[in-house]
């Protein structure tokens, strides 16, 4: 009995060491930001998105002038519940075309 609960233990640990290995793994590809940072969007309903401060890095831009881009209309943002979400392509395209902020 104690030897099958040990093949039980060690099945569990050995599955529970392989999960952890697959959720540091990025999930999807990932963009270096000015600074170095590696910034992996997350992937929500089937799509990616960015949170605000993952945007920030990205384009080298503070918070205030995210708002001003969106109210400009170059870059979109969605509430899920209290976050405040960006598109992944969306950011893309801002910085493929350049950030005026």
């Amino acid at each position: 009995m104690e030897l099958m609960e040990r093949e039980i233990e060690s099945r569990a640990r050995a599955l529970a060491a392989e999960m952890v290995a697959a959720m540091k793994k990025p999930q999807m590809p990932s963009d270096i930001a000015p600074n170095g940072e590696v910034i992996t969007p997350f992937a929500f309903g089937g799509e990616k998105l960015l949170t605000c401060q993952q945007v920030q890095t990205l384009l080298g831009v503070k918070y205030p002038a995210l708002w001003v881009m969106n109210r400009d209309g170059k870059l979109k943002y969605r509430k899920v519940g209290s976050r405040i979400l960006y598109d992944y392509e969306d950011v893309k395209k801002v910085m493929k075309g350049g950030v005026e902020a």
